[in-house]
């Protein structure tokens, strides 16, 4: 019996850890030497107590069952094509996939459209603009992700200047400009991010004379 302090999403947890372990065809036994090796120990029979709901879950767990499981922590909160909704919090039930995007930083909490501004369209009745201060939380995500690209694109000049076919010398003044557009996109984002009070990620060797 579920112990009456487990919210949805320890419920949701500990039906996924279940589920992932058997597809995995491990044993209780198993998980726990994985959590152990993981430096979280947990004796088998409280693995056992966690997928029945006896036990609470907290953060480390998640984490550790994650890596002891060789799943992506978050996808034992949101199992994606398992479920078409999760209960994400106490009464509110939404599409997995919003709530995995909600999660990782992509995209609002479901239906959340933010706060009105503007004038009200008399058609619609809706407002001319939304202020949706999830945007600004998450911005550290879309900078990181936009940070990885513009590596991805730096790295991946030669290949696609290879394919233009040009001679030698266009060839090398190409990936020289192409190499320059992409150092210069990378020096934006990566301000931006100090600009928010945020410290850039450390760039690989092939960069790291960028901002010297």
């Amino acid at each position: 019996m579920a112990i009456s302090e487990s919210g949805p999403a320890a419920t949701q947890v500990a039906r996924n850890i279940q589920r992932v372990r058997k597809a995995r065809q491990m044993k209780q036994s198993d998980v726990s030497r994985r959590l152990a090796d993981a430096g979280r120990p947990t004796l088998a029979t409280v693995v056992s107590k966690i997928e029945r709901g006896e036990r609470r879950i907290d953060v480390d767990d998640l984490v550790a069952f994650g890596r002891a499981l060789d799943v992506p922590p978050v996808l034992l909160l949101f199992p994606l094509g398992e479920e078409d909704t999760t209960e994400v919090l106490a009464g509110q039930t939404v599409p997995t996939w919003d709530a995995f995007r909600w999660f990782v930083g992509e995209a609002p909490f479901p239906g959340d459209a933010g706060t009105p501004g503007g004038e009200i369209d008399p058609e619609t009745g809706l407002a001319e603009w939304y202020e949706n201060p999830w945007q600004e939380g998450a911005a550290p995500v879309a900078l990181w992700r936009e940070h990885a690209e513009r590596v991805k694109e730096w790295y991946a000049v030669p290949t696609r200047v290879r394919r233009l076919r040009l001679d030698e010398d266009e060839e090398r003044q190409q990936r020289a400009r192409d190499w320059e557009r992409a150092e210069d996109a990378l020096r934006q984002t990566r301000n931006t991010m100090r600009m928010r009070g945020l410290r850039p990620p450390r760039l690989p060797e092939e960069l790291a004379d960028l901002e010297k």
